[in-house]
C-alpha cells in the first residue's frame, strides 16, 4: 500500500514537472525583441580629378570617415499571427532619423504549417533582386552599390534609381511551400522615388518575386517591376500619369553570408529608364567569398573571409561607351560571428576613354546584436 502512494506520488511529482516545463515553453503574447546593428566606414579614393564625379562645389571629399548604419530594431508578435517589425536608421549627412522598415504580417497559416500565407503592410523593400534583400548585417563587399566616394553607377544604383529596388510604401502577399523550399511573393506600392516614398500621383507599382532551394546551400531566384512615375514635358505636375519602366532580373546563391565555407551571388538586373522607357539599361553584379573559422579556442579573430566582388552597369543602351565596372576586392576579419573588420580595394573604370579611373580603400567596423 504503501509502495503504491510513493509511486502515485512520484508519478503526480513527474507530470507537474512536465506540465509546468510545457507552460514555460508557451510563448507569452505580446512579446517584444530588441535588435540592432553599427556600421562605421572610412574610405580614401583618389576622385578629385574626375569630373564625372561632381562639380567642384558639391563634391565629397576624397576621404570621409561616416556612420553607415546605426539601427535599432523592434520586432515581435501581437499574437501568434501578426507580427511587427519598427526600424529607425541614422546615416552621416541624412536629416536625421529615417523610417526603414515599419511594417505588419499577418499569417494566415499556423506558424508549425507545412505551408505559410502572409499579408504584409507598410514600409518595406520592393520585392526585386538578391543581393538588394540580402541583410546589410553581413555584406562581404561592405556596400551593394557605388557608395559615398564613387560614382553612383552599379547594377544595384540602376535598379534603386529606376525605381525597382529599396523601401517603398504598399501592401504585399508572401506564400512559402513545398518544404520551404518555393517563395512567391507580390506587392503593390507607391512607386515614389522620393525619400519619404509618398505617392505623387494616382498610379501604383507592381513588383513580383519567385524564389527555390534546389538543395540546402543552392537558391535561383527571379524578379519583375512595373514601376510608374511622373513624366514632367514641363513645369506642371500632372494628377495622374499612365507613364511606367518595367524591369526584371535573375539571381542565384550558393551559401549564407557568413557561413563557414565557400558563398557566391550571381544578379543580373534589365530595365527600362524612367528617364525614357526606350532607353534600355542592365547591370550585372557577382559576389564570392570563402569563410575560413579559426580552430584554435586561443585564437583573436573568429574567422577570415577573402572577398570578391565585379559589376557591370549600363546606364542607357542609346548612349554609346557610358558603361561601369566595378571592383571589390578584400578581406573580412571577424572578430566574432557578429563583429567584423573589413577591409576593401575598389577600383571603378569607365567606357569612356577620357574618364580617369577611381581607385582606392574602403574599410568598415560593422556589429550586430
Amino acid at each position: 500500500m504503501r509502495s503504491s502512494m510513493c509511486r502515485s506520488a512520484v508519478s503526480l511529482a513527474l507530470l507537474a514537472l512536465m506540465t509546468a516545463g510545457v507552460a514555460s515553453a508557451q510563448t507569452s503574447y505580446p512579446n517584444v525583441k530588441m535588435v540592432g546593428r553599427l556600421q562605421v566606414e572610412f574610405y580614401d579614393f583618389n576622385n578629385g580629378d574626375n569630373a564625372i564625379y561632381a562639380a567642384i562645389p558639391v563634391r565629397a571629399a576624397e576621404s570621409n570617415f561616416l556612420v553607415r548604419r546605426a539601427r535599432i530594431t523592434a520586432k515581435g508578435n501581437l499574437t501568434e499571427n501578426i507580427s511587427f517589425v519598427i526600424q529607425p536608421s541614422y546615416t552621416t549627412g541624412q536629416s536625421g532619423l529615417i523610417l526603414k522598415d515599419a511594417y505588419l504580417d499577418v499569417a494566415f497559416t499556423k506558424p508549425e504549417a507545412k505551408s505559410a500565407f502572409v499579408l504584409r503592410a507598410g514600409q518595406f523593400k520592393r520585392f526585386f533582386g538578391r543581393y538588394e534583400l540580402t541583410s546589410s548585417n553581413n555584406l562581404p563587399s561592405i556596400e551593394r552599390g557605388a557608395y559615398r566616394g564613387l560614382v553612383p553607377v552599379s547594377s544595384n544604383d540602376l535598379a534603386i534609381g529606376n525605381g525597382f529596388a529599396a523601401h517603398d510604401l504598399g501592401a504585399g502577399l508572401m506564400y512559402t511551400g513545398m518544404e520551404k523550399k518555393l517563395a512567391i511573393m507580390g506587392s503593390v506600392m507607391n512607386g515614389a522615388l522620393s525619400p519619404n516614398n509618398l505617392d505623387l500621383n494616382n498610379s501604383k507599382s507592381y513588383y513580383a518575386r519567385a524564389t527555390y532551394a534546389i538543395t540546402p546551400k543552392l537558391a535561383i531566384g527571379g524578379s519583375f517591376a512595373s514601376h510608374d512615375f511622373i513624366q514632367r514635358p514641363d513645369t506642371t505636375v500632372p494628377a495622374d500619369s499612365s507613364a511606367t519602366n518595367t524591369g526584371w532580373g535573375v539571381d542565384a546563391q550558393w551559401g549564407a553570408p557568413g557561413n563557414e565555407g565557400l558563398y557566391v551571388m550571381a544578379d543580373y538586373m534589365s530595365g527600362e529608364s524612367t528617364i525614357n522607357s526606350a532607353n534600355e539599361i542592365w547591370g550585372i553584379q557577382g559576389v564570392a567569398a570563402y569563410n575560413i573559422r579559426m580552430k584554435s579556442p586561443d585564437s583573436f579573430l573568429y574567422a577570415i573571409e577573402p572577398a570578391f566582388r565585379y559589376d557591370l552597369a549600363e546606364p542607357s543602351n542609346k548612349i554609346v561607351n557610358d558603361q561601369s565596372t566595378l571592383i571589390t576586392a578584400g578581406v573580412n576579419f571577424y572578430l566574432s560571428s557578429k563583429a567584423q573588420f573589413r577591409l576593401m580595394y575598389e577600383s571603378q573604370s569607365f567606357e569612356q576613354s577620357d574618364l580617369k579611373t577611381i581607385s582606392g580603400v574602403r574599410t568598415a567596423l560593422t556589429m550586430n546584436f
